[in-house]
């Protein structure tokens, strides 16, 4: 039956299905108390539903494809690569753009913690591939940058960088990163949740939060927000807000294939060929950027939605997940255990001494309300990093949460799936990974000392 559809068709009936299975995810999820309390999205939940009903698990079991066509399968393979432009592309757009003095005074405790977290995963999971990975479990130089991708980037960033595996000869990575992605939203909860714990009961770490940890507080994803939601904008635009966000991704997207094809150029008129493999994404936020910086300058602002472009990327990234969760493939991570648990152990270790010893040194005031917001975001997400502050100060009597959203500006474009981390696999491949793990090593040290040396301005963001 579904050879006699034409691809057009497939590609519908692919989203019809998507439909139908994230639903059944929200039902599960919601009478499986354990998934909301662990803060698991219905979008990962979907993905391994995918992955139980599909070819991998029931198919093998069955000796059919299971209960979802392979033809719709081959579509949900691609759409990650797609979804993770209109994600990005859409950070900055909505977003009120500060001057960059205010900007930097709030987000420069918060972006440099981050980038500190950061290029230290880089370090160390260089230095985990040449000392062991590698010459034992025979995993290929370019998994130094796996770390980071999948803790700091998450399902995202490594769903983007697919093809860029592909055409470097090492598509097994993305498996493995699809699986450390999965992990770290659970150590991410999961540890920050204990972290959260140790800070309450701890008379050497002092904390806004006057209740005791395990009351009847609920926190959800959906309650979290950036910044409070700007008032209702005009309607008088000629076009439904819904429609007006979605094209305003869209020439986001457009300018930053724009600025990508243009950089490509100049660096080969230079004789590189860097640029050549790198992905679109990370190059979404510039064009997001520029979106936004135009429609503020021509006194358009007030008109864009941010309820509506905060709606068109949360699709986009539920779609994300579930196509890049549910064509995972179980052989490959099977096959890397060991490598997949080195990572954690490295990732979620790094995360926790970092905050327990250093958070401190970057963050001079609730220094711990603020750390664990980048403690959240380099074990899984933005929203994660959300949670566990408001966990810590539920009714935000810190600046925790606007200067943790105001660090994604500074920050998301180069780290965490931005440019640096997307420029990584060719770096290794070009430079080679011990000179690439010897840079990350000299940038910790850098970063860590400009951060905790930095003079706080004379007003802190953090009371």
């Amino acid at each position: 039956m579904f050879e006699q559809l034409s691809e057009a068709q497939i590609v519908g009936l692919s989203l019809v299905v998507l439909g139908a299975v994230l639903v059944f995810a929200w039902f599960v999820r919601s009478r499986v108390r354990a998934l909301s309390a662990l803060f698991i999205p219905a979008s990962v939940v979907a993905g391994f539903a995918v992955l139980l009903l599909g070819p991998q698990v029931l198919g093998e079991l069955t000796g059919t494809s299971g209960l979802i066509p392979e033809s719709v399968m081959e579509v949900w393979r691609v759409i990650p690569g797609l979804m993770i432009n209109v994600v990005f592309g859409a950070i900055m757009i909505g977003k009120t753009l500060p001057k960059p003095r205010q900007l930097w005074d709030a987000a420069a405790p918060h972006a440099l913690f981050g980038a500190f977290l950061s290029f230290g995963q880089f370090a160390l999971g260089g230095l985990a591939v040449i000392v062991l990975l590698q010459p034992v479990f025979g995993l290929p130089a370019e998994a130094g940058s796996l770390l980071e991708m999948s803790f700091a980037g998450g399902h995202g960033t490594i769903a983007g960088m697919g093809q860029l595996f592909d055409d470097t000869g090492v598509p097994e990575l993305v498996d493995i990163g699809l699986g450390l992605a999965t992990i770290s939203m659970v150590t991410g909860i999961v540890g920050g949740s204990a972290l959260v714990r140790w800070a309450v009961r701890s008379p050497k770490v002092t904390v806004v939060r006057d209740e005791q940890f395990g009351s009847d507080e609920r926190y959800d994803v959906d309650d979290i927000h950036v910044a409070p939601i700007d008032e209702k904008p005009s309607t008088d635009t000629g076009l439904h807000p819904t429609t007006l966000a979605f094209a305003l991704i869209g020439v986001a997207i457009l300018l930053s294939v724009a600025i990508l094809w243009s950089a490509r150029a100049l660096v080969s008129a230079l004789g590189s060929d860097i640029l050549d493999k790198m992905p679109l994404f990370p190059v979404a936020v510039i064009g997001g950027f520029l979106v936004q910086w135009l429609v503020t300058k021509t006194g358009h602002a007030h008109r864009v939605d941010k309820r509506a472009v905060e709606g068109i990327s949360s699709i986009a990234l539920d779609i994300l997940l579930v196509c890049a969760i549910g064509t995972m493939s179980l052989a490959t991570i099977g096959s890397n255990i060991p490598a997949i648990v080195v990572f954690t152990f490295i990732g979620v270790g790094w995360s926790v001494v970092s905050l327990v010893w250093l958070g401190r040194r970057f963050h001079r005031t609730h220094w711990f309300e603020h750390a664990i917001a980048d403690f959240g975001q380099s074990q899984g997400n933005v929203a994660t990093g959300f949670v566990l502050a408001d966990m810590v100060d539920p009714q935000r009597r810190t600046a925790t949460a606007n200067a943790y959203g105001y660090k994604q500006l500074p920050y998301e474009p180069f780290l965490g799936g931005g440019l640096l981390t997307a420029l990584s696999v060719p770096l290794i491949t070009s430079i080679g990974l011990p000179l690439f793990t010897a840079i990350s090593v000299v940038a910790v040290a850098v970063i860590g000392v400009w951060g905790m040396r930095r003079k706080a301005p004379a007003r802190s963001g953090g009371s």
